[in-house]
């Protein structure tokens, strides 16, 4: 495990916080996207309060998926043992099924925290893109350590791109 991939993992956590539980909400509460049917159990209710009580939950939730299933990744194949490209091959399916705890995070949030049908296309896009990108496949693309770092898809390419 080396400083530097901890580090990229920091850096992506941070700025996932920052987009999902400050500029996101924004987007909501200054009405760049314009909602109409905000509502807790039923009762209609401020935009505020819709972010306060659904958004911000919901945002949580996806964030904790996340983040658990690219610590589960990035701890496990730092410890696993590798004898041969065979045993990395097999590593493969284990970072699609660990990404698949963003996706349940995702659905998790938008079935019980949504409560808004105005909403659902806009969250949907916002946590994809946290939850999936910013918080699972882009750390893993550039932390994965050791024999590992090639085998989030697209990481050879990534890697290039930030010189690592």
């Amino acid at each position: 495990m080396k400083a530097g991939e901890i580090i990229r993992i920091i850096i992506f956590t941070v700025l996932g916080l920052i987009l999902m539980f400050w500029l996101q909400p924004l987007i909501y509460t200054e009405r760049y996207i314009r909602i109409s049917d905000y509502s807790i159990n039923g009762s209609p209710v401020g935009v505020e309060t819709w972010v306060a009580n659904n958004y911000m939950v919901g945002a949580g939730i996806v964030f904790g998926f996340s983040l658990f299933a690219t610590l589960c990744w990035y701890f496990s194949t730092g410890r696993a043992k590798v004898k041969d490209a065979s045993d990395v091959a097999r590593w493969n399916i284990v970072w699609w099924l660990l990404g698949l705890l963003p996706i349940i995070g995702i659905v998790i949030a938008l079935i019980f925290f949504t409560n808004s049908d105005d909403a659902l296309l806009s969250l949907t896009g916002l946590f994809i893109f946290n939850g999936l990108f910013l918080l699972y496949w882009l750390p893993t693309a550039t932390s994965s350590p050791g024999s590992f770092k090639y085998t989030p898809p697209g990481a050879m390419l990534v890697r290039r791109l930030i010189g690592s």
